[in-house]
């Protein structure tokens, strides 16, 4: 016990602080504990979307794999690019309207998002299709192969699940993403299985990709499900005037963070598109297999972001600017640490699992994956900070520092490949992470010593 006045145990006898941080009940608890969840469908997804790109690199060879990777790649850049990532919308505000008094509000908002998604969608898979000829001359596709991205394209329509995994982020249903996660990869793992051993080509592997993305539409499924159990569809209507109005800024956030969103696209697909534009199919297919392993890391950042979001934008938009920083610096540490043993493990490993898994026709990637594994590792140690930008309604400084950084990063990319090879999109990642990393840290450690702000600006 405590001695009368004291200030407390002893600190011989506290709990480590690494426990203290993980104290039951805890945010930094929730937060790795949703992430884990999250892990848990990601882990079986990423083993069969692995075992997926083993298979398709087998099958094709680093030419054919390369196209393979470049038409998916221009079908992901150009949704990224012009759909609207709603689901940050619906937790940013929506944690404002779950109390019953704000159903209304709420069911504007959830109105809002899905008209933004379905709209999106369908502009986005236009663009795709009648874009891909244009595209196909600067990569150098030939007729065959820009026919075919122009029937993948429609594979945008699919992807309509923004509102619906903003819902359940924000019931903390992380249970129901993790099995989602799961359902697209081993859908898509039963058809490789198929085609790889029929000994099917280029066209048969990209009906396999498309035909699996049925799995997105799950999360409709559970999403409205979710509401339901809620009790937040009753009395929605069809009444779909003044659907901005509860929300201040609504807009302006929605713009920036697809913005923000798009711009985070040039350090993987929009990278993959040069490389193959300027070095050829191989080396993007070579980069896919980099960028594939480095996954590794990135995976479990992306799953730390989706969980820490909520709980950031309840802290900061109750006020609790102390437990918010604490939560971004400690998962910071958390994770990082973690992210640290993976990196040194490829260095030492690496090219043993590249001619383990994808064969020694691929080793050229080994290089390559060093770079962009260590840029993983950095955005692990950071990758609270942009959820907290958001969470504290500065999407548009966001902006500005991914702005910076991105026109940084695009000259830089091309001069290095044109020293270094392919090895030079690994570099040119690298510092493009380190660099955001600074910035964005010495940003938020700023806005921390602030009061909340309230404008999306």
């Amino acid at each position: 016990m405590t001695e009368p006045g004291s200030d407390g145990p002893d600190p011989a006898q506290r709990p480590p602080r690494l426990r203290r941080w993980f104290k039951e009940g805890g945010v930094l608890r929730r937060t790795f504990g949703n992430a884990g969840r999250l892990l848990g469908g990601k882990a079986v997804a990423g083993v069969l979307g692995l075992a997926c790109v083993a298979l398709a690199a087998r099958a094709l060879g680093p030419e054919q794999f390369g196209a393979l990777v470049l038409i998916h790649t221009y079908v992901l850049v150009v949704s990224g690019v012009a759909k609207f990532r709603s689901w940050q919308a619906v937790i940013r505000y929506g944690a404002e309207y779950t109390e019953p008094g704000r159903r209304g509000d709420f069911q504007k908002l959830i109105k809002f998002t899905t008209l933004l998604d379905l709209g999106s969608s369908v502009a986005a898979a236009l663009a795709a299709v009648l874009l891909a000829p244009v595209v196909g001359r600067w990569i150098g596709w030939d007729s065959e192969t820009t026919s075919l991205a122009v029937t993948y394209g429609w594979l945008i329509l699919f992807m309509v699940e923004a509102t619906p995994t903003g819902v359940l982020r924000l019931f903390d249903r992380f249970n129901l993403l993790a099995f989602q996660s799961t359902i697209t990869p081993f859908l898509r793992f039963l058809g490789v299985v198929v085609v790889f051993f029929s000994g099917a080509g280029l066209a048969e592997f990209l009906v396999v990709w498309f035909a699996a993305a049925a799995g997105r539409l799950a999360l409709l499924v559970m999403g409205w499900a979710e509401l339901h159990r809620q009790n937040m569809i009753a009395g929605m209507g069809k009444d779909f005037t003044a659907l901005t109005a509860p929300h201040k800024g609504l807009w302006k956030f929605v713009w920036y963070s697809n913005f923000n969103a798009s711009l985070g696209l040039t350090l993987g697909h929009v990278t993959t598109l040069v490389v193959g534009s300027v070095l050829g199919a191989a080396d993007a297919g070579l980069f896919k297999i980099a960028r594939e392993f480095s996954s590794v890391l990135g995976k479990p950042a992306q799953l730390l972001t989706q969980a820490i979001y909520p709980d950031l934008s309840k802290l900061w938009s109750g006020g609790d600017r102390r437990s918010a920083g604490k939560l971004v610096v400690r998962s910071g540490l958390v994770a990082g640490a973690g992210a640290t043993g993976v990196l040194v493990l490829i260095v030492l490993t690496g090219e043993a699992l590249l001619s383990l898994v994808v064969g020694n026709a691929f080793l050229g990637a080994y290089g390559v994956m060093v770079f962009l594994v260590s840029a993983k590792a950095i955005s692990v140690f950071g990758f609270s900070l942009a959820p907290a930008m958001y969470a504290m309604g500065r999407p548009g400084l966001l902006l500005r520092i991914n702005v910076i950084t991105t026109l940084m990063y695009l000259p830089l990319l091309i001069g290095l490949l044109d020293v270094m090879g392919r090895t030079g999109a690994g570099a040119a990642t690298f510092i493009w992470a380190f660099v955001g990393f600074v910035a964005t840290a010495m940003v938020v450690a700023r806005l921390m010593g602030r009061r909340p702000a309230r404008s999306a600006a």
